[in-house]
């Protein structure tokens, strides 16, 4: 489980700032506080409200850098346009980007970060929280600076055999991952675990349909629908949430000459949906690209789920409330608090703009946070439970969250004026 992310100078955000999912000590809903290794109490849900371009997706997108550097930073050219670190705009050019996260496996918690200038790799450490010591204290496993190297980690390959591999865009971890060293391969997997997903991209669903009709190699809504028991578990979470679909399928398309000329493969396979008549009770087949874009949504959005709720792990989702019902937004975040629905404590963070679960039946305070710019252009991340406000007040459990987030009493909205009044 995620622990803490923080980083630094990343876009928007200037000072360091850190997305906490350890668990504060107020009392509200107990149950959706996970006990992670060594006692820690873990939270499985955070959402993050705020205005447009005020940092909701910087969150998310400052992780999915971390994650990209970790898994292909040995590859040649990794700071591609995919991978490219946005410092603050603002910012002196010689201040360095900096990550860091604290994660729990099975094997014990660990806390990985790195700092980054122009593509060159400043610093780099992992430790692991020694579990022989009660207090929190943590044993280096590797630390770079520069070319010196250090740590308990290293000393079976040896430091000079390691420098010999690393270039100066390259990370320590993405290496010695790949030599299959302990330790540093767990980080690695967990790394490659976690998920981030933009629902705010509207050419997701198309691809979806799209995919479907032309290329089934890999389509893991295909893979689940040709697994009986997986298809039944689908079919029944999509009547749950009344789309108008009564069952799914698979047909095989009718290989034209054009599609055979196309293809040098066999057979197409493409999903279908089947509607039931109100009035005769009878089946119509409708292909998959016909449903709405937000019907699509909640299929793809399925898949990415289940995978996360089955295993276990981390899931970003950037703009989880697109194209969703307020009560589906609900049901889902239901689906994660509810430790028989997520038996194996998978963690949820997204970032919406709906308020309607912005509630204390819905959230703990900790479990709510705020992105907000400061008038120097800043962005900054707080989360409920932390808020003070003029009058150096904490937020009460029974407060109005969604109406009083409206009022501005948590700022994080935008402040908008009357175009004739703009000058120029």
């Amino acid at each position: 489980m995620l622990h803490q992310f923080t980083f630094k100078n990343f876009k928007s955000f200037k000072e360091e700032t850190t997305l906490d999912m350890l668990a504060s000590s107020i009392k509200e809903h107990p149950y959706d506080v996970v006990t992670d290794v060594m006692a820690e109490k873990v939270l499985k849900v955070a959402a993050i409200y705020g205005a447009n371009a005020s940092g909701k997706s910087t969150v998310i997108e400052a992780f999915a850098i971390m994650k990209n550097l970790v898994l292909y930073s040995f590859r040649q050219n990794v700071f591609s346009a995919k991978n490219v670190i946005e410092t603050h705009w603002f910012e002196e050019k010689n201040v360095p980007t900096a990550f860091n996260v604290i994660f729990s496996t099975e094997s014990g918690i660990y806390q990985y970060g790195f700092s980054v200038l122009e593509g060159v790799i400043l610093e780099e450490y992992l430790y692991q929280r020694d579990p022989k010591v009660k207090k929190e204290a943590y044993v280096e496993l590797f630390s770079k600076t520069g070319d010196r190297l250090s740590g308990e980690l290293l000393d079976s390959l040896g430091t000079q055999n390691i420098l010999e591999l690393i270039e100066e865009d390259t990370l320590v971890i993405s290496v010695i991952s790949k030599l299959k060293v302990p330790f540093a391969q767990t980080v690695f997997d967990w790394f490659k675990e976690a998920k981030i997903i933009d629902y705010g991209n509207p050419k997701k669903e198309l691809r979806l349909s799209h995919f479907n009709q032309e290329n089934t190699i890999g389509n893991p809504l295909l893979s689940l629908l040709e697994n009986e028991s997986e298809k039944k578990k689908l079919e029944k979470f999509i009547q749950a949430i009344d789309v108008g679909i009564y069952k799914l399928g698979i047909v095989q398309d009718v290989l034209t000459e054009d599609l055979l000329n196309a293809r040098s493969a066999g057979e197409l396979k493409r999903i279908v949906t089947y509607h039931k008549n109100p009035k005769t009770g009878e089946l119509l087949l409708t292909p998959l690209e016909s449903e709405s874009s937000g019907t699509l949504k909640m299929l793809t959005l399925y898949v990415d789920l289940k995978r996360i709720l089955d295993s276990g792990g981390t899931i970003f989702v950037d703009e989880l409330d697109a194209k969703l019902h307020p009560l589906l937004l609900r049901y889902i975040i239901i689906m994660f608090h509810d430790e028989k629905t997520n038996p194996n404590n998978a963690q949820l963070i997204f970032s919406t703009q709906e308020i309607f679960t912005l509630d204390k039946d819905n959230f703990r305070r900790d479990e709510i946070w705020f992105t907000d710019k400061t008038d120097d252009g800043i962005s900054e991340l707080y989360s409920l439970a932390d808020y003070v406000d003029d009058e150096e007040k904490k937020v009460r459990n029974d407060a109005s969250y969604g109406k009083d987030y409206i009022l501005g009493r948590y700022k994080s909205i935008p402040t908008l004026r009357r175009i004739e009044d703009i000058d120029g």
